[in-house]
C-alpha cells in the first residue's frame, strides 16, 4: 500500500500520484501499537522547549501537523510542524524530514522560512520550529479571480528567483515548487513579500559537493505533475534549472489563469511535459499578455534544459528589462500643457480686455513678463504653438473686440476656457493610461 503525505489518501502499489493535490506517493509505514501512538489533539496546551505554549494547530496532512506555539514572555509566535506517530517509523518519511531541516538551516535568503529547532521530544515526536508567518498562498491569491498585473507579477517573481538563485549555489534544488509552496505576507509596508515554503523533497548536495545520499526510489517521480519539468518526470537527473522550468509554470499561471498542462490522469500530464508544446500564453488567457512577457515564460518552458535560462539570475534579467518598458510606458505624464502656453493664453485674455477698456485696462491687467497691450512680443508669439498664435494675430487685426456674453468680463471667461481646456487634456491623459493598463478600448459614441 501507499500514501499521500498530503492528505492522507492510501491507494494500491501502481499509484504514482495522489489524484487530489499531485502529491507523489509514498509507502505506507507500519501502524503504531496504542501504546506508541501519539494524540496530537493533546498538543494544544502543552509546552515545548520550556516556554513555548501551543495555542492551536494550523494544518494537518497524512503524515503530520503544524501548530502555531507563542512564547507570552516575548510575545514570539512560531509554527511547529510534527510527524504522526506512524510517520515518524518510517525511514523515508523521517529522513526527507531531516532533509527539509538541514536544506532551510543552510539558506540565509531573507525570503525562505527561518528554522528555529529541530529534534525528538522525549516521547519520541519529531519536531521542526520554524518562523510563523501570516499571510496567503499564491494560490490563493490566482484563484481569486482577478487578473494578475505583470509589474506585481515580475515582482513576485524578483523575490523567489532571487531565492532560487542562492539555493542552487549552494547546490539545493527545491522539486516541488508551485503557488502552493510560496506565501504572500505584509513585511514593511510592502504587500508581496514572499516566503519559500517546504524544502522536503529538496535535492541537496553536501558542503564538500558530494551528492547527499538519496531518499527516493530509482524510477519514482515525486513532486506536483502540473509543476514537474519534463525531465522530473522522466526521473532523470536534475540541477537548478528544472526549478526554473517549474516557476515557468507557475508564471505561466499567474499571467493566463491556468497551467499549460493539465488532465485527470497524473501520467498525462507527465507526458505532456515531456512532448507536447505549451500554447502560447497570449492564445489562452483572456487578457493580453506582452509579447516580450509571452517569449520568457516560453523559453523557461523549453523542453531541453540546455534551451532554457541557465540560471536564476538569467531568468530575472529578463523580466527585469520587460519591467522597465512597462515602467516608462504606464508612468502617469502630468506635463501635457506647457506653463508658458497657458501664460500666453491668458496674455490673449489681457490684451483684447485692454482694447475694449482702454489704456488704464490695459495697465490694470499687465503684469512683469506679460505682453503690451499694443503688440504681442516677437519672441512670445514664436514660442506659442500655430493655434495660439493665429489667435493673437486675429486679435490684432480685429477691429471690434469679441464681446462676451450675458455681460461676463472677457478675462474671467478666457481663464475658464483655458481652464477647460487644461482639464480636457489631462482626462484624455487619464483615459490613455487606463487603457495601456487594462487592454480595454474606451467605448466609441
Amino acid at each position: 500500500m501507499k500514501i499521500c503525505p498530503h492528505c492522507g489518501r492510501r491507494f494500491n502499489e501502481e499509484a504514482l500520484f495522489c489524484p487530489d493535490d499531485g502529491s507523489g506517493l509514498v509507502p505506507m509505514p507500519e501502524r503504531d501499537s496504542p501504546a506508541t501512538q501519539v494524540d496530537q489533539d493533546d498538543l494544544v496546551g502543552t509546552t515545548l522547549f520550556g516556554d513555548y505554549i501551543i495555542k492551536k494547530k494550523l494544518g494537518e496532512g497524512g503524515m503530520g501537523a503544524v501548530y502555531l506555539a507563542e512564547n507570552p514572555a516575548i510575545g514570539q509566535r512560531i509554527a511547529v510542524k510534527v510527524l504522526h506517530g506512524h510517520a515518524a517509523r518510517n525511514e523515508e518519511l523521517v529522513k526527507r524530514f531531516n532533509r527539509e531541516a538541514q536544506a532551510i538551516a543552510r539558506l540565509s535568503h531573507p525570503n525562505i522560512i527561518r528554522v528555529f529547532i529541530f529534534g525528538r521530544t522525549p516521547e519520541g515526536m519529531l519536531y521542526l520550529a520554524m518562523e510563523f508567518v501570516e499571510g496567503q498562498q499564491l494560490r490563493d491569491v490566482m484563484e481569486a479571480g482577478s487578473k494578475m498585473d505583470e509589474l506585481r507579477v515580475i515582482g513576485i517573481m524578483r523575490q523567489v528567483l532571487h531565492t532560487l538563485s542562492e539555493a542552487h549555489e549552494i547546490g539545493i534544488v527545491h522539486r516541488d515548487l508551485k503557488p502552493d509552496n510560496i506565501m504572500l505576507t505584509k513585511f514593511r509596508g510592502a504587500d508581496d513579500y514572499v516566503k519559500v515554503l517546504d524544502f522536503g523533497i529538496a535535492k541537496v548536495k553536501e558542503p564538500d559537493g558530494k551528492q547527499q545520499q538519496k531518499l527516493t526510489q530509482a524510477g519514482v517521480v515525486y513532486g506536483t505533475p502540473e509543476y514537474l519539468s519534463p525531465e522530473q518526470a522522466q526521473a532523470k537527473e536534475l540541477d537548478g534549472r528544472s526549478d526554473l522550468y517549474s516557476l515557468g509554470v507557475i508564471l505561466y499561471e499567474m499571467i493566463t489563469g491556468d497551467v499549460p498542462f493539465k488532465s485527470s490522469a497524473a501520467v498525462a500530464v507527465l507526458a505532456s511535459h515531456v512532448y507536447d508544446a505549451p500554447k502560447p500564453p497570449s492564445k489562452v488567457g483572456k487578457h493580453p499578455v506582452h509579447p516580450k512577457m509571452e517569449r520568457i515564460i516560453l523559453k523557461a518552458l523549453e523542453k531541453d534544459p540546455k534551451n532554457r535560462y541557465g540560471n536564476a539570475m538569467e531568468f530575472l534579467s529578463d523580466l527585469e528589462t520587460l519591467e522597465s518598458e512597462l515602467s516608462s510606458e504606464t508612468t502617469v505624464r502630468t506635463t501635457v500643457l506647457d506653463p508658458r502656453q497657458l501664460a500666453l493664453v491668458l496674455d490673449v485674455a489681457r490684451t483684447n480686455a485692454a482694447r475694449r477698456g482702454g489704456g488704464a485696462a490695459v495697465a490694470a491687467a499687465s503684469t512683469p513678463g506679460s505682453a503690451s497691450s499694443t503688440s504681442m512680443p516677437s519672441m512670445a508669439k514664436r514660442n506659442m504653438p500655430p493655434s495660439i498664435s493665429g489667435s493673437v494675430g486675429a486679435v490684432k487685426g480685429a477691429g471690434t473686440p469679441l464681446a462676451a456674453p450675458g455681460g461676463l468680463n472677457p478675462t474671467v471667461l478666457y481663464i475658464i476656457v483655458a481652464g477647460l481646456a487644461v482639464l480636457s487634456l489631462l482626462l484624455l491623459g487619464l483615459v490613455w493610461v487606463l487603457y495601456q493598463k487594462t487592454g480595454v478600448a474606451p467605448p466609441t459614441p
